[in-house]
């Protein structure tokens, strides 16, 4: 469980995923992992999104 602005989901997110919960398209999320606004680790070879990169994103306000 997180403690991130009482996100109860799991600790990682998918790319489609993290485009739903954030209302932007893929490319854009792949726009931000590439500059490290979002972190990320990967696993057999398939890109999970920490959650908490995510929440804290969208709290501060950072999507133009």
């Amino acid at each position: 469980m997180s403690n991130h602005d009482h996100y109860d989901g799991p600790e990682f997110m998918s790319v489609p995923e993290t485009a739903r919960y954030l209302g932007i398209g893929r490319k854009m999320v792949y726009s931000l992992l590439e500059t490290g606004q979002l972190a990320f680790a990967r696993e057999r070879g398939a890109i999970r999104i920490l959650t908490a990169s995510v929440v804290d994103f969208q709290a501060g306000g950072r999507l133009t």
